[in-house]
């Protein structure tokens, strides 16, 4: 039996689902509600002691990190596979998996500086110092604490916003040579970006892409098409989080933008 602890929004998530989905997988859910800290509880954090989703147990086994799940799950469930057959190939395939690490960070950045920093504002500095004392990683308190107090003009942002200039330009390079990231198939390297690109879509950032890379634009798109999207991503969506995304960090676009231009001369 395949258990998936998870969160509706939660990007890393979304990726795990998008594999159970291609491969037409059940799973009994387990939703973890991380705007009230259920991560952070003791009976979860014996399973995920870093105290973020997903994770999955199969069979009474505990997996954790979203692109080493993704790969147990192909190992263990073959068919269809989503890892190509030759080893070359296989190795890009994990090269963008690992890259996944760094734009997952800085997704969480953008996420962080545009929704979550004007949630952390309407409370008292008491919550905000309840939900920092949370974190089980110094590190991310540290980085939490400077994005609520330095928003948009902060250096992470800033640092981010490099991390994906440069990450697509490698896939406008990777693209021209297939419809996918490294080829003919769609494989755990298109798979594990999808819910990333759509959280920057909630954040009304897609211009990112769309004014600049056009493969990563047409790559987008197609993905879109895939049933495992609406599945896991699209339709996992609660009511109410467009519109909130939407009007939140719609006015705050055009910094965002400008940000970046600068970081595409990096």
């Amino acid at each position: 039996m395949i258990v998936l602890y998870h969160a509706d929004t939660a990007v890393c998530a979304a990726k795990v689902r998008v594999v159970l989905a291609e491969k037409n997988l059940g799973f009994e859910s387990r939703l973890i509600q991380l705007h009230l800290g259920e991560q952070f509880s003791p009976d979860y954090m014996k399973l995920n002691p870093n105290a973020v989703v997903p994770t999955l147990v199969h069979d009474g086994d505990v997996i954790t990190e979203s692109g080493v799940i993704n790969e147990y799950i192909d190992e263990v469930f073959p068919q269809p596979s989503l890892r190509p057959a030759d080893a070359a190939l296989r190795a890009k395939m994990r090269i963008w998996t690992k890259k996944e690490d760094s734009i997952h960070d800085a997704i969480n950045t953008m996420t962080a500086t545009m929704i979550f920093r004007h949630d952390l504002l309407q409370k008292s500095p008491a919550e905000q110092e309840a939900r920092f004392a949370s974190m089980p990683d110094p590190a991310r308190r540290i980085k939490w604490r400077r994005m609520l107090d330095e928003g948009l003009a902060s250096s992470i942002v800033d640092e981010a916003l490099v991390r994906f200039a440069r990450h697509f330009r490698d896939m406008e390079k990777a693209l021209a040579k297939g419809p996918w990231l490294t080829g003919e198939n769609f494989t755990l390297a298109d798979a594990g970006l999808l819910s990333f690109f759509y959280r920057l879509e909630m954040l009304q950032c897609a211009g990112l892409w769309r004014d600049h890379f056009p493969a990563v634009s047409d790559w987008y798109e197609r993905a879109k098409l895939r049933p495992s999207f609406e599945k896991a991503i699209s339709g996992m969506i609660p009511p109410g989080a467009h519109e909130k995304y939407a009007a939140i960090a719609g006015p705050l676009w055009p910094q965002v933008d400008a940000g970046f231009r600068k970081a595409l001369a990096v």
